[in-house]
């Protein structure tokens, strides 16, 4: 069922059928709070944060034809809400990496160790704009919504963000 029908129905009170947009979009939205977090246990949580916002404001949702980028949008803010309000340092950070490659058996621990503290080194609004395009290959005019910009502000910092990570993975002898 397409999303702007099935969000109509849960509108109308079947509220039920929120399940099948949960199910449809909980491994995008999982994997985005994971990258950005870096901590499965972490990122489930706030996954979770995301799907009770959505079941609190599904009936205030006007479609604008992009249900995709709305619950990203979502996802984005509960994240950066989570580093406001935690303030994890990098430090802390690169020690919740390797426990969560480690327990996760990611074939190539090193490489995906070094391109994960290289992602995490760039500012937020560089590290969401390069996973939201890499890592959910949502084009750039859609990122520039997500995260609240014009579309060559988004391209800005997706050309900036990818700048700095080729420079420290050749320092790595990576790129």
């Amino acid at each position: 069922m397409e999303d702007k029908v099935l969000i109509k129905k849960i509108q109308q009170g079947e509220t039920e059928l929120i399940e099948l947009l949960i199910e449809k979009y909980y491994s995008n939205i999982y994997a985005f709070c994971y990258r950005k977090i870096s901590n499965s246990n972490i990122a489930y949580d706030l996954t979770q944060e995301v799907f009770l916002r959505l079941v609190q404001y599904i009936n205030t949702y006007v479609d604008k034809n992009n249900f995709k980028s709305y619950l990203f949008k979502i996802a984005v803010n509960i994240c950066n809400d989570y580093y406001r309000k935690n303030r994890i340092h990098m430090e802390d950070i690169d020690a919740i990496n390797y426990v969560a490659y480690t327990n996760d058996k990611i074939a190539d621990l090193e490489t995906a160790d070094v391109v994960r503290q290289a992602l995490n080194t760039l500012p937020d609004i560089q590290k969401d704009v390069i996973i939201l395009r890499y890592y959910h290959d949502m084009k750039v005019r859609e990122i520039a919504k997500i995260v609240g910009t014009s579309l060559p502000t988004a391209k800005s910092r997706l050309k900036q963000g990818l700048d700095k990570l080729k420079k420290q993975l050749r320092e790595e002898d990576l790129f």
